[in-house]
């Protein structure tokens, strides 16, 4: 699922941090961690050597050349991130972090590929899905409903990157009022439409966007 989700995040980050809110990052995709590459510093240290005790939060924020903008780089992979992930550390530095920041983004492994995030997720405030045109398997759009449904994910917002306008059929644009925001998660009602006489809806629209898998779904 490569929406480019820590170009996202940072991004995300960025955009809160110049409205005065004071924002940190968390990178808890620790088998591909990116966020050190985005800010260009090292991954000698972060989440992971600091759920394990090895470092103090104090160690591990790295404060950006943008005002009211920290982040925490995954540090080394550890061989059982998902453990790290539910352990009670992990409760504890994210209570720690909401009295020091306003807002806490976390850049969670992609969700459909490993399941580490999920807990996470759960847990969000405003869980975000990122899916990227002609890039994302179809896959991934389906798999949106299984978030819903199975993992009880609420508020789950869509963000679809690189649509080109200019392709898209049906005169729809983006002038419909659904209000999707940065998503991680996955999909909405695929199938709750009649075969016959009915308009595609806008997730059909979406699924057409993605690259087909050659497996049929």
């Amino acid at each position: 699922m490569r929406g480019r989700k820590t170009f996202n995040a940072i991004n995300l980050a960025g955009v809160i941090a110049f409205s005065g809110k004071k924002v940190v990052i968390l990178d808890l995709d620790m088998r591909k961690p990116k966020i050190h590459l985005g800010f260009n510093v090292e991954n000698n240290r972060g989440i992971s050597t600091l759920l394990i005790g090895k470092d103090t939060v104090n160690d591990c924020i790295i404060k950006s050349s943008l005002e009211n903008l920290d982040f925490i780089t995954a540090g080394p992979i550890p061989p059982n991130p998902s453990e790290l992930i539910i352990s009670s550390n992990m409760d504890q530095l994210l209570e720690y972090l909401k009295k020091v920041y306003d807002i806490i983004i976390i850049d969670t492994p992609p969700v459909g590929i490993v399941s580490d995030g999920i807990p996470i997720i759960k847990r969000a405030d405003y869980p975000l899905y990122i899916l990227r045109a002609n890039y994302s398997r179809k896959m991934f759009v389906n798999n949106i409903n299984k978030l819903i449904d199975e993992s009880k994910v609420k508020k789950l917002s869509l963000i679809l990157n690189g649509v080109d306008l200019s392709k898209l059929k049906y005169g729809y644009g983006y002038n419909y009022s659904y209000g999707y925001g940065y998503g991680y998660g996955y999909g909405y009602g695929y199938g709750y439409y009649e075969e016959d006489h009915q308009e595609p809806t806008f997730m059909d629209k979406v699924k057409g966007i993605f690259i087909r898998t050659k497996k049929k779904d």
